[in-house]
């Protein structure tokens, strides 16, 4: 695949992005609006799975071989498929997961449609939206007001990161990323509790969602203002060349073979030149600090090069995937070294 979005499909707000896809959109368009501009607003059919045996019926005689079950006939299946209907062209229907009876598909306006009063209010207006893979994943990005002044030119801003799956195995939910403007490295926080991700509860009443958007908006706050004030400490905290030894060891430990040989992983080769080299890492302010080190690692988890790995495929590992488990262990060390030191 040429690029990170599903077949060409993107909206964006503003200039336009870097592989120069997608459809430009005013500002301050609705979840739907969006999502019809991505080319995303198809719908997603629960059908029996091809070869599953019918586990019920209203009517016992529909269970006898050879019987025609009719499409008003109440009858259960031992497994269902999520399918996406041609769209656009394409000439063929696509299964996107494997589900039991009780699941119910959450189209993808519908997903997004509670984060509708998050731009009224101006609490965050949508940037970009798109898919991975042939929509298995339907993602949108939205950035908050304000940004995080980490140390003179280096500033973060907030995102929140909004995601719909249709394999069956995930729930509508929030991450929270902020992205440091000068190398545009994705940075991932996590909640008070250590949750990864703010997990939506969908309904459809309008009290339901915009409680369930003052929650988000609040857990959203509580994050950043955290974020702000820890990464200003990592900034301030500086590291010798065995300090940074040891932040990476608390993230890459070494092997028992390693530390015997007086080897070091890999890794850390190609972050501590990032942490020496990179430009936007000698920044004043930034040269030789935890933060640093930090967005070494984000940055090495961004940009990383893996086997036979699409564009796609790196940019759910680096936001859902491995990387993004990376970037929150990075940031927890991090917390917990400024603590022991």
């Amino acid at each position: 695949m040429a690029h990170n979005i599903n077949h060409g499909n993107m909206a964006y707000v503003g200039e336009e992005p870097w592989h120069g896809l997608g459809k430009r959109v005013p500002a301050n368009v609705s979840a739907e609006e969006m999502i019809k501009a991505a080319g995303l607003d198809w719908l997603v059919e629960k059908r029996p799975a091809r070869g599953a045996a019918m586990v019920w019926a209203r009517n016992p005689d529909l269970m006898e071989p050879g019987a025609v079950v009719g499409p008003q006939d109440e009858v259960k299946y031992s497994r269902y498929e999520l399918v996406r209907p041609p769209y656009q062209g394409q000439p063929h229907e696509t299964v996107l997961g494997i589900v039991s009876d009780r699941y119910e598909p959450l189209q993808n306006k519908d997903a997004f449609a509670f984060f509708d009063p998050i731009v009224d209010q101006q609490r965050a207006s949508f940037e970009t939206a798109g898919a991975l893979s042939d929509g298995e994943r339907i993602w949108v990005m939205a950035r908050m007001p304000g940004d995080i002044d980490v140390a003179r030119g280096d500033t973060c801003n907030k995102y929140l990161l909004l995601s719909n799956t249709h394999t069956g195995q995930g729930s509508v939910i929030v991450k929270f990323t902020a992205i440091r403007v000068v190398c545009q490295n994705t940075l991932m926080m996590s909640l008070e509790d250590g949750q990864t991700a703010y997990r939506v509860r969908h309904s459809k009443k309008m009290t339901d969602r915009l409680q369930e958007v003052a929650k988000l908006i609040a857990a959203a706050n509580e994050v950043y203002a955290t974020a702000a004030k820890l990464f200003k400490a990592m900034a301030a905290k500086k590291l010798e060349e065995t300090a940074f030894d040891k932040y990476l060891n608390l993230i890459f430990p070494k092997t028992p073979q390693q530390k015997k040989k007086g080897l070091e992983p890999e890794r850390w080769t190609h972050i501590r030149k990032l942490f020496h080299t990179h430009e936007d890492l000698q920044l004043p302010g930034v040269r030789g600090t935890l933060w640093s080190a930090y967005n070494a690692i984000t940055y090495f988890e961004d940009h990383k090069r893996v086997d036979r790995e699409s564009a796609a495929a790196r940019l759910d590992r680096v936001w859902f995937g491995g990387g993004a488990e990376t970037k929150y262990k990075a940031l927890d060390k991090a917390r917990e070294f400024i603590g022991m030191n």
